[in-house]
C-alpha cells in the first residue's frame, strides 16, 4: 500500500541546500515575525516547568541549524536531544553549533517517522506549515503518541486564521516585514517566493481543534500577525 505524501516541499526546493548557515541563521530570524519573541517564551517555560540538571529526552521535528534545541540545552544541559530534518546541509549546520554529546542526528523527513518512542519534550517550530491539512492532523496525533504522560509539545510556526479580514491583514503585514528585514532584494525575493508559494498555512484554530482532538491540552501563548506559540500538553 503506498503511503500518501504529506510534506508539500522539498530541501531543494526550499534552496537550503545552498545556504550557508550563517546565512541562514540570520535570514530565518530576519524572515519569521517575532521569531525571537516565540523563543524565549519557550525558553521561559522550560526554565519554570524544568530541573535544570534533569536527564530528559527531547525530539526537534525540523530542526534546521539547531535554533531552538540550543536555546533549549542552555537550561537543560543534561537534555538528550534527537533532531530531524530532511536536509544534511541543516543538519550539519545544527551539529556545528551542538555538537554530538548527548545529540542524535537523524535524516528523515520527520513525516514518516514511527510514532514510538517516550520523549519529555517535542519540537516543530517553523515547518509544519508545510504539510498538508490532513498531513498536520497525522503528525499531531503522531507527536502525542512520542511523548510520555505530562509531556510538552511547543509547536510555533506560521499559521492564518478563519476570518479572511484578519488573515488578510496578517498576510500584508508579514510581506511588509520581509520587505523591511531583508537584507538584499535577492533574500527578499526568496523568502516572499517562499511564503507566497511553498507556505501552506491552517487557520490557527482548526488546528487547535485538531491539536485537542489528538489528545492535548492547548494553550496559546503568542499570536501575532501570522506567527503563533501554541504550548501542547498531554
Amino acid at each position: 500500500m503506498k503511503i500518501a505524501k504529506t510534506t508539500n516541499v522539498t530541501s531543494s526546493s526550499l534552496n537550503y541546500d545552498r545556504y550557508s548557515m550563517t546565512k541562514y541563521d540570520r535570514d530565518i530570524v530576519n524572515s519569521i515575525p517575532f521569531h525571537e519573541e516565540l523563543h524565549r517564551h519557550i525558553q521561559e517555560y522550560v526554565k519554570k516547568h524544568y530541573k535544570k540538571d534533569g536527564t530528559y529526552s527531547v525530539i526537534d521535528l525540523g530542526a534546521g541549524t539547531g535554533l531552538t534545541s540550543a536555546i533549549v540545552r542552555e537550561v537543560l544541559p543534561n537534555a538528550k536531544f534527537d533532531l530531524v530534518d530532511f536536509s544534511k546541509q541543516m543538519l550539519a549546520g545544527a551539529k556545528k553549533k551542538l555538537g554530538t554529546k548527548n545529540v542524535n542526528y537523524i535524516l528523515k523527513d520527520y513525516a514518516n517517522l514511527p510514532a514510538k518512542s517516550d520523549y519529555d519534550i517535542a519540537i516543530a517550530v517553523i515547518g509544519v506549515h508545510h504539510q498538508t491539512h490532513e498531513g498536520k492532523r497525522k503528525l499531531f496525533k503522531k507527536i502525542y503518541r512520542l511523548l510520555k504522560p505530562g509531556g510538552v509539545f511547543f509547536f510555533g510556526d506560521l499559521m492564518t486564521h478563519r476570518d479572511k479580514v484578519k488573515a488578510a491583514h496578517a498576510q500584508a503585514l508579514h510581506f511588509h516585514h520581509l520587505v523591511q528585514k531583508s537584507t538584499d532584494q535577492k533574500t527578499l525575493a526568496e523568502w516572499a517566493h517562499h511564503h507566497l508559494f511553498l507556505n501552506n498555512l491552517a487557520p490557527i484554530e482548526d488546528q487547535i481543534e485538531w491539536l485537542k482532538d489528538a489528545g492535548f491540552t492547548v494553550k496559546p501563548v503568542l499570536l501575532k500577525w501570522n506567527t503563533a506559540l501554541l504550548i501542547c500538553k498531554k
